[in-house]
């Protein structure tokens, strides 16, 4: 396996940290929707290259297949729905979003048994994260339902912190992942 299909892969995780820079050098010319679809599209192919070498080396090869379904979820959503659609309906690509670490869990768990030794503790920190990513998903989920309260909750303030610095630690992971696999 190569590290470069995990590295592509991990290009949505960086979102945030793209989004800024470019946002700021562009003057706002180019929109965080556009380098939220390119992060997406890049993490797709990545996936999927991973999928096609992992189908020959592993048998659980199909656990990655939901990362690669969130990758076109949000490729979708950010490309097609974010331009056609009104401002407040492409607010749910960041709650999509949500859905990445749990399934880069699934995808670390994807790999051959004499890799996944190597790769244990990343999986550990991925599903960790996943897990508290399930819940801002969760919480996302319960505001399009519901209409939210509009005093700030403990949400406002982890979601934000967690998508700044966690969501790049788990792409940092799959990086890592990748280069002790091959």
């Amino acid at each position: 396996m190569k590290a470069g299909p995990l590295a592509a892969a991990s290009a949505v995780f960086f979102f945030l940290w793209a989004v800024m820079p470019v946002t700021l050098a562009s003057h706002g010319a180019v929109s965080s929707w556009s380098v939220i679809f390119l992060l997406s599209v890049i993490s797709l192919a990545g996936s999927v290259q991973f999928l096609r070498t992992m189908r020959r080396e592993s048998p659980r090869w199909y656990r990655g297949i939901p990362f690669a379904a969130v990758c076109t979820a949000l490729a979708l959503w950010t490309g097609v729905v974010a331009w056609a659609a009104p401002y407040h309906l492409a607010d749910r690509a960041f709650q999509l979003m949500f859905l990445l670490p749990p399934a880069a869990a699934l995808l670390l768990s994807s790999f051959s048994d004499g890799c996944r030794m190597r790769v244990r503790i990343p999986t550990i920190v991925v599903a960790v994260l996943g897990i508290i990513s399930l819940f801002l998903a969760f919480d996302a989920f319960l505001n399009v339902i519901t209409p939210p309260v509009p005093a700030p909750g403990i949400m406002e303030f982890v979601g934000p912190m967690y998508a700044l610095f966690l969501m790049p630690l788990v792409g940092v992971l799959l990086v890592v992942a990748g280069v002790a696999c091959r």
